[in-house]
């Protein structure tokens, strides 16, 4: 990199890029309107996209499809190292609309 007298190496241009909002799109124009640094503010929206999705292009992201079975997936099996004791949570699993008495849930807790 050729050095300038006395400022050191020369810097390099920034890339720049235009960006076109059409003007039915007044949610990204108001968005815009109220950021202080635009360039730096979708720099960190891409940054944030690159984080979540990867270096893909958003527009033509692949789309995960949900199994079409037409029922929910039965929930996963509850791990038996529960923080609330079995009697307890056999309890409520028993009568799940019967209001429980949260002191005798601390005094199991307790134990």
């Amino acid at each position: 990199m050729p050095e300038s007298r006395n400022q050191g190496p020369a810097k390099q241009p920034p890339h720049r890029y235009r960006l076109n909002v059409p003007n039915a799109d007044e949610a990204v124009a108001a968005w815009m309107e109220m950021q202080d640094n635009q360039s730096l503010s979708i720099r960190m929206l891409i940054r944030e996209s690159i984080e979540r999705h990867g270096y893909v292009d958003i527009v033509n992201r692949p789309v995960v499809q949900i199994p079409d079975g037409g029922r929910v997936p039965a929930p996963a099996a509850e791990p038996e190292t529960s923080a609330v004791p079995a009697p307890a949570r056999q309890q409520a699993e028993q009568s799940p609309n019967m209001p429980v008495d949260v002191n005798d849930l601390f005094a199991q807790l307790r134990r």
